[in-house]
């Protein structure tokens, strides 16, 4: 039988125990928050990027027809991959703002 000391010694140690488990609980919730917080932070730079990247192919069209003395064809295929563009990005700009 265990004697009245034990049992304090013992009934410590549960309560420690469960201290411990609730803040480790508490970490858990606060990395998990944390985590999605970071994913949604990264899914909002990876559209960035993809915005960004499709700008930097208009801008890299736009001066090839400046620069360019090309024939009529040639000029006509690269507005028409600048409309393709502009529409990319309207399609990403509305998928951003919902």
């Amino acid at each position: 039988m265990a004697t009245p000391q034990q049992l304090n010694s013992l009934i410590r140690k549960t309560k420690n125990l469960v201290a411990e488990r609730n803040a480790l609980l508490t970490s858990k919730e606060a990395m998990m928050l944390e985590i999605e917080r970071l994913k949604h932070l990264l899914a909002e730079q990876l559209m960035e990027t993809e915005e960004l990247n499709n700008k930097i192919k208009i801008i890299k069209l736009a001066q090839n027809i400046r620069s360019d003395n090309s024939e009529n064809g040639e000029l006509t295929e690269l507005k028409r991959k600048i409309n393709e563009y502009v529409k990319e990005i309207d399609y990403c700009i509305a998928m951003l703002n919902e």
